[in-house]
Formats: C-alpha cells, sequence, structure tokens
C-alpha cells in the first residue's frame, strides 16, 4: 500500500520532535502490510478514520484503494498556557 500525507499533515509532521518522528515511521511502515491494524474511531468528529499513537500526538488515516491516506496529527497532551 502506499502511504499518503495530506498537506496539512506533512507540515504537521515536518514540525514533530525526533523521537515522535522515529515512532510514526514505524508505525507507518506495518501500515504498508497490515493497514487495518490500528482502532477504528466509532464517534466524534474523526468517527470512521482509524488512529495511532506515536509520542503525544495522534495519527487519523483513512484506507482508500490501496492508498493509506494520513488526514490528521493531533497532540494528544496540550501544554501549560
Amino acid at each position: 500500500m502506499t502511504i499518503l500525507f495530506s498537506a496539512a499533515a506533512a507540515e504537521a509532521f515536518s514540525e514533530l520532535p525526533e523521537s515522535a518522528k522515529r515512532t510514526a515511521t514505524r508505525c507507518l511502515d506495518l501500515l504498508a502490510h497490515h493497514p487495518r491494524m490500528y482502532p477504528l474511531r466509532r464517534r466524534g468528529i474523526m468517527r470512521g478514520y482509524r488512529y495511532f499513537v506515536a509520542g503525544r500526538y495522534l495519527f487519523y488515516y483513512r484506507l482508500a484503494n490501496e492508498e493509506v491516506q494520513v488526514t490528521a496529527l493531533i497532540p494528544g497532551v496540550m501544554r501549560d498556557a
């Protein structure tokens, strides 16, 4: 399977800490062979998307044809104001 990033997800990925990038890269490598291995959101705005955690970030993706489309990267923990 081909892994594709939306423009916003690609930009967010470039700003991640190196440790989160390494973890995400390992997860994305697995997705190429096992695209349904991560859970499916059943409610909320991202309902119908699958997701995985890399560091403190949630990666949301969906499957379309022979592609894994990474749509959003969301911080799992907000910094103190």
